[in-house]
């Protein structure tokens, strides 16, 4: 083969491969011009607005539902900055903000705890939630920003925040016109048992001892619904407090009871300081001791206060001699009227436990219990060490 041949045969390969390569060029046009069209169909289909800026704050794309929100005509908003969609008085804020999220870019999600608000052409403004997503391009660094009208969820909460406060007040006025009538109830039953005792026989006595036995129990009872319904509507207070101060005041008020039961109750650790509501953990103690000495048939009824630290948490357990648990049920004990024990047996409203229950559980925590029935009972729970120092 000559060289003229030779050169003949090199060039229809190299025309070959170039004809391949146009092939592949072609092929690679296509799927990134299918997947552009796939992408833009995704975004005018999208539910929320979607607008993407550039690193100078200019809005490059947006989608149908963005034009929608913010009452713009798509080409009024190519271009502009991105603060023609922020309510004036936090434009000059948004600038220095913007700035810094381009200097520390991160993916933040929709619902972030920010009271966002956009401004439409009109002037009129709305409430928003906004995630961001940072993305490189060819032609240099953007963010994604999906934007969600929020009107009717604001609407909506408004209006439960409403009825909240009239149930509030509803229960309050309902727990006042109950209790007035149970305290009269309670004090002439009193007043019969000690002053008409000889007018009665055995079984007029046994009446009116049920009757005030009857008064304080649904007196207990409203006292432990009323509880239970302002830790579930009420968010609770978040301070650092001494769990000594707190453990301390709740045997003041049991007192009374612990002397004439001959309780003996022993801490083997300081308690630590943590971030809760005071009054709740009154009630978390004063209801977990209350139990101890109530569900004991010991002669020298013995409760035991133990701390741990693990894995960001404080443990705690309280431990009783008393009459102990079956383990079928140690997970219903903590709902709400659940009872193991006829009144007869064991007075109670059978609402403390779930009122424990939901403390621990609004502070990050959680609680539950080992025992066996005749060898006592160990309530554990936990609450996060964090900011407690």
């Amino acid at each position: 083969m000559n060289d003229r041949e030779k050169t003949k045969e090199q060039l229809l390969a190299e025309i070959d491969l170039l004809r391949r390569r146009l092939a592949q060029a072609e092929e690679t046009e296509s799927t990134h011009r299918k997947a552009g069209l796939k992408f833009q169909r995704l975004l005018e289909v999208a539910p929320d607005g979607i607008i993407i800026v550039d690193r100078g704050g200019l809005i490059t794309l947006v989608n149908a539902q963005a034009e929608k929100l913010f009452g713009y005509l798509r080409e009024e908003l190519l271009g502009q900055p991105i603060e023609i969609l922020v309510p004036e008085r936090f434009r000059g804020a948004h600038v220095g903000h913007r700035e810094n999220y381009h200097t520390q870019p991160r993916t933040r999600p929709m619902g972030a705890g920010l009271d966002l608000a956009g401004r439409r052409k009109d002037g009129s403004e709305f409430p928003v939630e906004i995630s961001l997503s940072p993305i490189e391009t060819e032609e240099g660094a953007r963010v994604i920003s999906i934007v969600r009208d929020i009107t009717d969820k604001k609407g909506a909460e408004q209006k439960l925040r409403e009825k909240i406060r009239e149930m509030d007040d509803f229960v309050h006025v309902v727990s006042h016109d109950l209790k007035e009538p149970l305290r009269g109830i309670e004090a002439f039953a009193g007043f019969l048992a000690e002053d008409y005792a000889h007018l009665l026989d055995n079984e007029g006595r046994r009446y009116v001892q049920f009757l005030k036995s009857s008064a304080v129990r649904m007196k207990d009872l409203i006292h432990d619904l009323l509880t239970l319904a302002s830790i579930s509507r009420k968010a609770p207070a978040q301070q650092k407090i001494d769990l000594n101060q707190i453990f301390r005041k709740v045997e003041e008020d049991l007192s009374y009871t612990i002397e004439q039961k001959k309780v003996r109750i022993s801490r083997k650790h300081l308690l630590p300081t943590v971030v809760c509501d005071p009054t709740r953990m009154g009630e978390l103690f004063k209801n977990l001791l209350s139990n101890a000495i109530k569900f004991n048939m010991s002669s020298v009824p013995e409760i035991e206060i133990d701390l741990k630290e693990e894995k960001g948490f404080y443990l705690f357990s309280v431990k009783d001699n008393g009459i102990g648990i079956d383990p079928r049920y140690q997970a219903q004990i903590f709902g709400l009227f659940e009872r193991l024990h006829p009144q007869e047996e064991f007075e109670g409203t059978g609402a403390g436990l779930a009122i424990c229950k939901k403390i621990i559980e609004d502070c990050g925590g959680k609680i539950w219990v080992e025992s066996a029935p005749g060898k006592g009972s160990t309530f554990f729970f936990t609450l996060p060490q964090k900011d407690s120092r």
